[in-house]
C-alpha cells in the first residue's frame, strides 16, 4: 500500500534534471512495468497515488483508466509527468491528463514537507478494502502488530540486522484481514495509536510524551521502559517502540473502560 517511494523516482528520472529529449527517448523496462501493474492493482477506483517527490498526483477513474488530477507547477514535475504517462501505457493503463490543477513549488523545504503530509494524508482516506470499506472506518486502535523477518541490509559498507513488521486491522464488514506497512498505519491513524502496542494476552502500552513521563515521575506514577523484547519473555516489540517510556493497561481494565 505504498504510494510510489523515492526511489521509484530516481529509476524513473536516473537522477537527472528536466531534459525533454531525455524524456522523448526515455522507455520503461519490464521490472518497473511489472511493478507498475502490480502496483495500480492494489488501488481501488477512486483512490490516488502520488509518488513521493513527483509533484504529480494521480486518480484511478475506472479499471484501466487514470487521470493527473493534480501537478506542481514546476519543470521537473512536467518531466516525472511524460515518463510515468509512458510508464503507464506501457503497463496497459490509460491516462487523462487535460485539466491538473496546478499548485505552486515550495518556497522552503517546511512548506514542502507540509505539502507532501497533506497529500498523503489525503491518499490515506482513500485506501479502501477489496470490499471497499475505507480503511479509515476500521477500528485502527485494535491493531496487531505482526513480526515478519529479518533482514541484513547493506549499511556503511557492512551489513546491518532489520525487522520487518506489518500492522495488522481487521475489516468490520468482510472480516478480511488486512497488513499494512507501519509507515502507511501511521499515516492513516496518526501518532498516538501509533505509538503503542498491544501484547499477546491484550495488554496495552502506549507510549508517553516526555511531558507525560514528567508528570508520571512527579505523581509517583511508575510506567514501563521498552526494550526489543517483553522483560521476562521472549515476546518481540516492533523496532518504533523500543526505548519508549509506556504506561500499561491490562485487557480487564480496557473492557470496563469501555464499558
Amino acid at each position: 500500500m505504498k504510494f510510489g517511494k523515492s526511489w521509484l523516482i530516481i529509476l524513473v528520472r536516473g537522477g537527472e534534471m528536466s531534459d525533454e529529449s531525455k524524456d522523448e527517448d526515455w522507455e520503461p523496462d519490464e521490472d518497473l512495468i511489472l511493478w507498475m501493474r502490480q502496483h495500480c492493482a492494489k488501488i481501488g477506483i477512486g483512490g490516488v497515488w502520488s509518488p513521493d517527490g513527483s509533484g504529480c498526483t494521480y486518480e484511478r477513474i475506472d479499471l484501466d483508466t487514470w487521470s493527473l488530477v493534480r501537478m506542481m507547477e514546476h519543470p521537473n514535475a512536467i518531466s516525472h509527468h511524460v515518463r510515468f504517462k509512458k510508464l503507464f501505457i506501457a503497463a496497459g493503463l490509460e491516462v487523462e491528463d487535460e485539466n491538473p490543477v496546478q499548485y505552486p513549488a515550495p518556497m522552503s523545504f517546511e512548506e514542502s514537507e507540509r505539502q507532501r503530509l497533506e497529500e498523503k494524508r489525503e491518499i490515506a482516506l482513500n485506501w479502501r478494502c477489496e470490499c471497499h470499506l475505507p480503511l479509515a472506518e476500521f477500528d485502527l486502535e485494535k491493531r496487531i502488530d505482526v513480526f515478519i523477518e529479518e533482514k541484513d541490509v547493506p549499511y556503511n559498507g557492512d551489513t546491518h540486522p532489520v525487522q520487518i513488521w506489518a500492522c495488522r486491522i481487521i475489516c468490520p464488514s468482510c472480516d478480511k484481514e488486512v497488513n499494512m506497512d507501519p509507515d502507511d498505519y501511521q499515516l492513516l491513524a496518526g501518532n498516538e495509536l501509533y505509538m503503542q502496542w498491544r501484547d499477546s494476552e491484550g495488554g496495552i502500552y502506549k507510549a508517553q510524551t516526555r511531558i507525560e513521563v514528567r508528570d508520571l515521575v512527579d505523581s509517583g506514577v511508575m510506567g514501563v521502559a521498552l526494550g526489543s523484547k517483553l522483560t521476562g519473555t521472549e515476546e518481540k516489540l516492533p523496532p518504533w517502540m523500543w526505548g519508549t517510556y509506556c504506561i500499561y493497561i491490562p485487557a480487564g481494565l480496557q473492557e470496563k473502560s469501555e464499558d
